[in-house]
């Protein structure tokens, strides 16, 4: 099965329930950019989602480009972001000529991609588009948080349009989560019931930077947040790290 299906059916619900993250993420991403992010800059949100955070960077004065592999996460995003342009494109296989200022993926999206190779792919894809000292932003959670936080994860919510559930099912041995949401929906006078099946993974901190590397970028950092929301250099024990990259 094309693995994009799964969240071509996710999309709507994902529209719903998530909008915040990209106002929320936004403060970060510009205190891990500093001087670096010029006003006006021209970005590639990738794997951009729904839209949320393409909808914020246009607010700011930044010029969007948003890929996706999702039809429908597409549909969404370019009502969310109607002033952005959005690409449907594989994160692993696109080209993009180099224009870009800065490239942000963000919400672990590339946590979905599930070898260090394909990482690397998807590394090498962001350098080839970056302009001459462009940098590339992306968050990555971490093994801690998949040894706690997603570890007999179980979420339950009820509203008047539909219910879900959501559970992830850890194996620390492959170290793979897989996310199990069960919707139901009224349908007439009786629920409609519907489940989507994702995955993720995650990769060591010294493999990520020895990628990014392999890409051709220069100087990679990792930082966290503490709970202050202030911004720390990443250990083993963060949850989830946001890594920057330059191309020299």
């Amino acid at each position: 099965m094309n693995r994009y299906t799964d969240y071509d059916d996710f999309a709507w619900l994902y529209n719903r329930e998530w909008r915040a993250f990209g106002e929320n993420i936004f403060p970060g991403l510009k205190a891990i950019a500093g001087d670096k992010l010029p006003d006006g800059a021209n970005i590639l949100d990738l794997c951009c989602g729904t839209g949320q955070l393409a909808k914020v960077l246009i607010e700011k004065g930044y010029r969007v480009t948003g890929i996706d592999g999702s039809d429908e996460m597409l549909r969404y995003a370019k009502e969310n972001a109607p002033e952005a342009k959005f690409l449907l494109r594989d994160a692993r296989a696109f080209q993009l000529p180099p224009e870009y200022h800065a490239v942000f993926s963000t919400f672990d999206a590339l946590n979905h991609i599930m070898t260090i190779e394909e990482l690397e792919k998807v590394f090498t894809n962001v350098f080839r588009c970056l302009a001459h000292s462009g940098i590339f932003i992306f968050d990555l959670t971490m093994q801690k948080h998949f040894e706690t936080y997603q570890k007999g994860f179980k979420e339950i919510k009820e509203t008047p349009d539909y219910f879900y559930t959501m559970r992830i099912n850890y194996d620390p041995e492959k170290r793979i989560s897989q996310w199990i949401c069960t919707i139901f929906q009224p349908e007439s006078k009786l629920w409609k019931r519907s489940e989507i099946v994702l995955y993720q993974t995650w990769f060591p901190l010294e493999e990520i930077k020895s990628s990014l590397g392999k890409a051709g970028f220069t100087g990679a950092r990792a930082y966290s947040f503490n709970p202050q929301r202030e911004l720390e250099e990443a250990t083993k024990d963060s949850t989830r790290v946001f890594f920057l990259a330059e191309k020299p």
